[in-house]
């Protein structure tokens, strides 16, 4: 008998888009267990007493060496079920940030890799609830037809 599965991911998270000049942004496929073989935004949980804003912030520099401002708020969304054998609950708030110095970088022990992607060509193959978020991206955008 096969024992019922726990929730693996779940609380309170941010995401962001980071939006490039050149109307590309940056996603990053992650090494760990949650989101391995997908492309997702940059991002995390949010540690005890720190903002979404605070978090966002603090998790792409970690993440890709990238200091960024936040431009906007896009959303908050929620997102809950199975994806290959993982349960997810979680409650990402997704941000539209600028990068504002440092030097890309991917972080090496949680990303494998990081690449940035036309706005017209965003993989498939997206992680949770971000092919969401980045929809409601390019919704907000008048130059991408």
């Amino acid at each position: 008998m096969k024992k019922s599965k726990h929730v693996r991911f779940g609380g309170r998270t941010v995401a962001a888009i980071i939006e490039f000049p050149d109307s590309r942004i940056l996603l990053v496929k992650r090494g760990t267990v949650v989101f391995r073989g997908y492309w997702a935004l940059p991002g995390g949980r949010v540690d005890p007493g720190e903002t979404v804003k605070q978090t966002v912030v603090r998790e792409i520099k970690e993440e890709t060496g990238l200091e960024v401002a936040i431009a906007r708020k896009l959303g908050e969304y929620h997102e809950q079920g199975v994806q290959d054998g993982i349960e997810y609950d979680y409650y990402p708030a997704c941000f539209v940030v600028k990068p504002i110095g440092g030097t890309l970088k991917r972080e090496e022990e949680e990303i494998e890799q990081i690449k940035l992607f036309d706005l017209h060509e965003i993989p498939e193959l997206l992680a949770f609830a971000h092919s969401d978020m980045i929809r409601d991206y390019l919704r907000t955008r008048s130059d991408i037809s």
